[in-house]
């Protein structure tokens, strides 16, 4: 399975991207899978060796289109900014090279939670993308993530000995479930 992460890529080169595709990629290791976790600048590789490919596409949309799922990531200071245009039209035209892939949006935020202006700039966001849908919002604070939803997490998801935090494990479930 492919999956291709992007986000907004005029701050930092999006660094939050290659975090969430690092920690999806270490999940999926820990599942048993041969997992390849591709960099925004690729060597070459043979994808018939991995199970899965997890890919951070934040600098190249070619990517995206070959992806079973789509993860656009927003962080809090995206959904404020008023130049959506090159990151819609990105993930809309890997929309139409395959019709078939999975699109979710999810966004990190810091502790607060979003004001009513950024939740209406996050679902007229993904409003504008055919077919996406909204995973559950994630929470980047001191470089861990948190969510709302975290007390909710089945007891069968909270160990002693977890890789990541519930909200990015809840990710996880979202992007590698209805293969």
């Amino acid at each position: 399975m492919i999956v291709a992460l992007t986000g907004n890529t005029e701050h930092d080169g999006n660094h939050a991207v290659s975090d969430l595709a690092e920690e999806l990629a270490l999940l999926r290791v820990a599942a048993g899978n041969r997992v390849l976790l591709v960099c925004p600048e690729p060597c070459a590789y043979d994808p018939q060796l991995y199970d899965d490919l997890v890919i951070d596409a934040s600098r190249d949309g070619t990517s995206l289109a070959g992806a079973a799922v789509i993860v656009a990531l927003l962080r809090r200071a995206d959904l404020e900014h008023q130049n959506h245009a090159p990151l819609l039209a990105r993930l809309r035209a890997a929309s139409a090279a395959n019709p078939g892939a999975r699109m979710l949006v999810t966004v990190a935020h810091g502790s607060e939670p979003l004001t009513p202006h950024q939740t209406g700039c996050l679902l007229v966001f993904v409003a504008q993308l055919p077919g996406a849908r909204l995973a559950d919002t994630l929470v980047l604070d001191h470089d861990t993530y948190h969510s709302h939803h975290s007390a909710f997490e089945a007891d069968a998801y909270k160990t002693a000995n977890v890789l990541c935090a519930p909200e990015v494990r809840h990710l996880y479930r979202q992007v590698f479930s209805n293969r």
